[in-house]
């Protein structure tokens, strides 16, 4: 995928995605940093999360279908793009996706 590519339409997820790879590439430049102005070098952190079957399930369709979309992301991506979409969450928007994680409604995952 190019960094000119057209991001995709009106589907949130896949547009978080693209912009996440888009801010990936724009960083890689090929250079080396200079360690000597004093600026840390990003550095990535092991993180493991635990998913329930059906939750792994929600993101294996995900991945699916932007893969017939025409955009290609791995799992890890996904959940960095759904994190970055909770940062611009406002704070009953955020207590709401996190009350549905730790207590799901009845019925909502039977139905998906």
């Amino acid at each position: 995928m190019s960094a000119s590519a057209n991001p995709p339409g009106d589907d949130p997820i896949a547009a978080a995605t693209h912009a996440l790879k888009l801010k990936r590439l724009a960083g890689k430049t090929g250079e080396k940093p200079d360690r000597k102005k004093g600026k840390k070098a990003a550095r990535t952190v092991r993180c493991q999360v635990r998913l329930t079957n059906s939750e792994f399930l929600k993101l294996s369709k995900l991945k699916k279908q932007l893969a017939r979309k025409g955009l290609s992301a791995s799992k890890e991506e996904l959940v960095r793009a759904g994190l970055l979409l909770l940062v611009h969450l406002d704070r009953s928007e955020l207590k709401t996706a996190i009350r549905d994680v730790i207590a799901p409604e009845p019925g909502t995952e039977a139905g998906e």
